[in-house]
């Protein structure tokens, strides 16, 4: 009866167990699998999206608009998702917003992408943010508008050599 009754745990606790397992993407002996991170149902800017649990750092960031196109934007966001997991983020759901990926690196551990929409370009910098005794990841996202050329101006200077 006592055997039965070990087993009878074991098997409740594998159950508690696998929805954690389903919500971290993980399996068992899967090894070191990477965790996909998802949207935020209401980001600050409807065309940018933040991973879920990631807050505003209201004191550092700052944003401008005229109510018909946004001048500038530059969030700063923290959380506690790794910060590879963070650029894969960002590397699927951008596109997803309309935005194309022009740049994608890592330098020493920090994180730089650029995307661009429009008129506008968006620099997302990925890094570890020191909290106290917990490291969190630090998301910064700075859009502006992107100055081009005229075609026409471009058309005639190919014309020209210069």
């Amino acid at each position: 009866m006592a055997g039965s009754t070990v087993y009878h745990r074991l098997w409740m606790y594998a159950a508690m167990a696998a929805p954690i397992w389903v919500l971290c993407g993980c399996q068992p002996g899967a090894g070191s699998q990477e965790i996909r991170l998802i949207a935020s149902a209401r980001p600050y800017e409807a065309d940018i999206p933040v991973p879920s649990g990631f807050v505003l750092v209201d004191k550092a960031s700052e944003d401008q608009s005229t109510g018909v196109s946004r001048l500038y934007l530059r969030h700063i966001y923290r959380g506690g998702a790794n910060k590879h997991a963070v650029r894969t983020f960002y590397r699927d759901q951008m596109p997803l917003a309309r935005w194309h990926r022009v740049s994608d690196g890592n330098v020493r551990g920090s994180i730089t992408m650029v995307f661009e929409k429009g008129v506008e370009s968006c620099t997302i910098d990925i890094g570890d943010a020191e909290d106290g005794l917990r490291t969190s990841t630090q998301v910064q996202i700075l859009v502006h508008q992107v100055e081009r050329e005229p075609a026409s101006n471009q058309t005639q200077r190919q014309r020209n050599g210069t």
